[in-house]
């Protein structure tokens, strides 16, 4: 069966690199092949003129297509740009087979390496126009963000935290007291590290006193935090430091001064799991508590609180790595790196629920506690009641 010869070399005058058909005969059909080209050509010109004006200085060549199956041995390989036009030619000559041309692998157009008696013009325009298009129609990408460093194989032995956490560290030991909250808060710096900064007016840190006896951990601030930068500053702030400062008068009402000293909103330490408002006050998700997880973590490692009271689901189930219900968890200890954790209700839950006021006493009462059994001295034959006895 004869096949079609070729394209040749040939170009029409005027247009250097366009190439003419033996097959066509007539001269109106080969001005249209010229016209048509010749349009192609200039809207590429034109199209690649107003993509360099917008900052794309180049094309990127098709896809590869993979090689048909040869019968010989590959071919050596040869570097871009530098492909013989006349190779396929002479080794089809040579062979003195007239299929070897056509047996033999695509070659892609190689656009810095210019006009070749192989290529066709108008493939060659038609494919850098619509990679052009494609580039210019691209949506922009986000602004890049911080690189975060994910936990990298299961979390240790022991360890409550989850291996989906992610892991700083710069943090895994930082100082004790306030060099080390001091240490923690720079490298939080302006953080984007995960979607809640978009919404966030302030960074909500922590406050209180940098070694408290007591920390208090939360889910993450409110509108009124958002606002002031500071933990627990609105209604169920307010109440929080009632609770606070009634477990004080309790300690000396049990004849430990020393502790009641403690027990106080300036001694303590208040902060949350994350530093930023979730929209809404909503929960907040999973990826967000991994992205802060570990700073609340660097905090309570660079505070060593003798107890941490965890403020509702959230932080419990965080530091406990325990997804069971807040009311089984509540009213009895857990433990975060050997400190004691008592779960307990939230305040905001308590403004809504005022019956649950008492289950909560009883709870910050086992605290205390918990506290005078860490002292170093206690007043002669001084029992704890058996109603306030840890369980």
């Amino acid at each position: 069966m004869a096949h079609p010869p070729s394209p040749t070399a040939s170009s029409t005058d005027g247009l250097p690199g366009v190439q003419r058909l033996d097959v066509v005969r007539s001269p109106g059909d080969e001005q249209a092949i010229v016209d048509e080209l010749h349009s192609v050509v200039t809207g590429l010109r034109a199209r690649l003129t107003w993509l360099k004006q917008g900052g794309i200085d180049a094309a990127p060549a098709p896809s590869p297509r993979p090689a048909r199956p040869r019968p010989s041995a590959p071919s050596p390989p040869v570097g871009v740009g530098k492909l013989d036009p006349a190779a396929v030619p002479v080794r089809a000559a040579a062979s003195g087979d007239p299929r070897a041309s056509q047996n033999a692998p695509p070659r892609e157009p190689e656009y810095d390496a210019g006009p070749r008696d192989t290529d066709d013009a108008a493939a060659i325009a038609r494919a850098a126009v619509e990679s052009a298009s494609r580039m210019a129609t691209r949506t922009p990408s986000a602004a890049p963000k911080p690189p975060v460093r994910k936990a990298t194989g299961d979390a240790p032995a022991g360890s409550s935290r989850p291996s989906s956490e992610v892991v700083y560290p710069e943090l895994q030991a930082v100082p004790s007291g306030t060099e080390g909250l001091r240490i923690i808060r720079e490298f939080i710096g302006d953080c984007r590290r995960c979607n809640l900064c978009h919404g966030r007016n302030q960074i909500v840190f922590g406050d209180g006193n940098p070694t408290p006896w007591l920390a208090f951990v939360g889910e993450g601030p409110g509108a009124d935090e958002d606002r002031t930068g500071l933990p627990f500053v609105g209604a169920a702030g307010e109440l929080l430091s009632k609770m606070i400062k009634a477990m004080g008068e309790h300690a000396l009402k049990l004849g430990f001064p020393e502790l009641a000293a403690q027990l106080s909103r300036e001694q303590v330490y208040i902060a949350n799991v994350v530093k930023c408002r979730p929209p809404g006050n909503r929960v907040p998700e999973a990826d967000e508590i991994a992205a802060c997880g570990g700073f609340i973590r660097a905090q309570l490692t660079a505070l060593s609180p003798r107890v941490i009271v965890a403020l509702g689901r959230t932080p419990t189930q965080f530091l406990l790595a325990n997804s069971a219900p807040l009311g089984r968890l509540r009213g009895q200890f857990g433990d975060w790196q050997g400190v004691p954790v008592m779960p307990t209700y939230h305040p905001a839950y308590l403004l809504r629920t005022p019956s649950a006021k008492a289950q909560v006493w009883d709870d910050l009462k086992l605290v205390i506690l918990r506290l005078v059994e860490q002292l170093s001295a206690s007043p002669p034959g001084f029992v704890p009641p058996s109603h306030e006895r840890n369980p």
